[in-house]
Parts: structure tokens; sequence; C-alpha cells
């Protein structure tokens, strides 16, 4: 699912195959459970999801410790970069925009 840049590729280079393949399950899972909370109609400020949101900032922990600021605008990416985009559409058609929406709630709420 994931789209390869150059820049990703670089720093997949320093992961193992089965980190990749770790890190890669986990971001599935998350965002899996997303696309499933859009499909039952949750709007992204609700609880469930804001819950799930909070797994996905784990999950970028593991990579760094963005700020609201740096959090919002990765959320951005995921609309704006096509590779972004393409990875969230294939579980769901809208989840760029809505994760987007959910990750700027949740970054409003919980980060300086």
């Amino acid at each position: 699912m994931f789209e390869r840049s150059a820049q990703i590729q670089g720093v997949n280079a320093a992961y193992t195959e089965e980190q990749q393949a770790s890190y890669k399950a986990q971001h599935d899972a998350i965002a899996e459970a997303i696309a499933d909370q859009k499909r039952k109609g949750a709007l992204f400020s609700d609880v469930d999801v804001q819950k799930l949101i909070a797994d996905h900032y784990n999950f970028v922990k593991q990579f760094w410790t963005p700020n609201k600021q740096a959090y919002k605008s990765l959320a951005l990416t995921y609309v704006l970069d096509p590779a972004f985009e393409a990875t969230y559409e294939s579980f769901e058609p809208g989840l760029a925009k809505y994760i987007k929406s959910a990750i700027e709630i949740w970054a409003d709420q919980n980060l300086d």
C-alpha cells in the first residue's frame, strides 16, 4: 500500500525487512480501523475516531515526535501528496481528507 518515493526508500533502507513489514502492518491496522469508522458514518470528531488518531500519533512517534504544527502538516501531506493520498484512498474513498480532519482536531486538543 505504501508508494515509495526516493525519500521513503532512503528511510526504509535503515530498517530491516521485518521491521518494515511490522511498521506497515501497524499502519495498515490503524488505517483500516479508521476507515471502518468512516464506513459506519462516524464523524471524524467522534471519540472512537479520536482514540484511533491517538494510536496513529503513537505509531508516528516510533519515527519522530511531532508537535501540533508538525502533526497537522503531516496530515496535510495526506491530501496534497499523491502517494499518501493514494495509500489512504485505497482503504476507503475519502479517507485521506477524513484522517486529515481528524488529526487536526486531535492535535488541537492534545499537542502544543
